[in-house]
This record gives structure tokens, sequence and C-alpha cells, in this order.
């Protein structure tokens, strides 16, 4: 099995074989609101995003087939002025490939690793009550900072 994970453009991820599939386990299984707003990614919003330089995607394959991707926003914090920070922007590792060779153990430690190339601070990550995380991010070093609340108006 061989693992490989690095930067990729979104335009290249969303048009893998896999990719549709992939957001479709994402949003039923993770999305909060999936019940009570429709999904509808803003596609052409993230593009210009990632050509500013402030989206990314850390993309993650076993032996070439997309297995999961962690997305960040980075960008200074504007209470850390000069502070590059990379927000988690949405991340996921397909069933097919959890519980198997610490596959996203190593997409988030090498995603932190190329964050930090980048010359990234800090890093915020999210936990999510559809399928909480709150262990494998304390083995990644992740120290819980607070929580998020969220209400549907």
């Amino acid at each position: 099995m061989r693992v490989s994970c690095r930067w990729e453009g979104l335009a290249a991820v969303l048009a893998e074989p896999n990719a549709a599939d992939m957001i479709r386990d994402y949003v039923e299984e993770l999305s909060p609101l999936r019940d009570v707003i429709p999904v509808n990614p803003d596609w052409p919003r993230l593009a210009a995003l990632e050509a500013e330089g402030i989206y990314k995607l850390w993309a993650c394959r076993v032996d070439g087939t997309l297995a999961g991707f962690v997305s960040f926003f980075v960008m200074p914090h504007h209470n850390y002025a000069g502070t590059l920070l990379a927000c988690d922007a949405g991340h996921f590792l397909a069933p097919a490939f959890r519980d198997r060779g610490r596959i996203g153990y190593r997409m988030w430690r090498s995603a932190e690793a190329a964050l930090r190339e980048l010359g990234v601070r800090c890093i915020m990550a999210h936990d999510n009550a559809m399928r909480p995380l709150m262990p494998f991010f304390l083995a990644l070093d992740f120290e819980p900072r607070g929580t998020l609340f969220w209400k549907v108006l």
C-alpha cells in the first residue's frame, strides 16, 4: 500500500473519478445542516480563493486513488497580523481507508509539515459532533481550545 499526500488543485481533485462519491459521503456523514439547508458548494469562489493562495487542498492518495483530503483557509489572523494561520475548511477520509495503516494520521501529519513549510504558525482544526474525533486530534498534539456552536435561523 503506497500512501502519498500533497497539495493538489481543486479542479484536479474534483476531476477524480471518485470525487463526487467522496463529496456525497462527506455531506451525508458529516454535514450538520444537511437536513435543513441544501448543500451547494461554491466551487467558483473556492477556485478564486485558491488562485489568491488562501484556499489550499491537501489530498491523500492510496495507490493513486483519492482516499481523503484536508482543506484549509490560510491567511493572517485578524488579531495576530503577520502570523499565518491555517483554518480547517473541511476534512474527510473515505470509509474504505479508515483504520488501515494510520492513513488519516499520516494525512494530517504530512499536512502539518507542509503548512509549516508555508510559514503557518497555528492550525485551527474542528471536530464534528456527527463523528467525534477528539482522541484523534489529541494524538496529533492538538489542544482543545473551545467549542463550536451552531444555530439554524
